[in-house]
């Protein structure tokens, strides 16, 4: 299971992991200063729709605020950017190496909070948005009363 946690967002308001849960399966994206995880982010944020059809929301948690970061950003943007300055959520997480200095990672949850893939990129890129896609698709397979319906929304 994802650990409960609590960061401010963009907008200064407090996000809670578990207000998600039996709503929402997730993609938590640790990205560090790596240009494959902001190209997985620019990509999740232009595939927006696909996600929302896996009944899917993307969070980025950041180590640094927003001026610090290399991530583009748009105001509108569909990824919930959330700001980790003590490394605290890093660390409960385990996206930090030997020395706590954050790895770019990202995990895939349920709706329920239950880890059902875990991506490390430290050495190479992460999987591809459309990967990532495909799992959230197989997810919801495997628990019927929680597939996105048939019907357009």
């Amino acid at each position: 299971m994802v650990r409960d946690f609590a960061l401010k967002s963009s907008e200064g308001k407090e996000v809670r992991a578990s207000s998600f849960r039996g709503q929402a399966n997730l993609v938590l994206v640790f990205p560090r200063q790596s240009d494959a995880m902001h190209a997985f982010l620019s990509e999740a944020s232009r595939r927006r729709p696909e996600f929302s059809e896996q009944d899917a929301v993307v969070i980025a948690i950041l180590p640094n605020r927003r001026e610090e970061q290399r991530i583009p950003h748009s105001d509108s943007s569909p990824i919930f950017e959330l700001y980790d300055e003590t490394l605290h959520v890093h660390h409960l997480s385990g996206t930090t190496d030997e020395s706590g200095s954050p790895i770019p990672m990202i995990y895939v949850t349920d709706r329920f909070g239950e880890i059902v893939s875990t991506h490390v990129a430290a050495d190479h890129a992460p999987p591809s948005v459309k990967e990532i896609l495909h799992m959230l698709e197989f997810v919801n397979h495997q628990c019927p009363e929680c597939e996105p319906p048939e019907w357009p929304r």
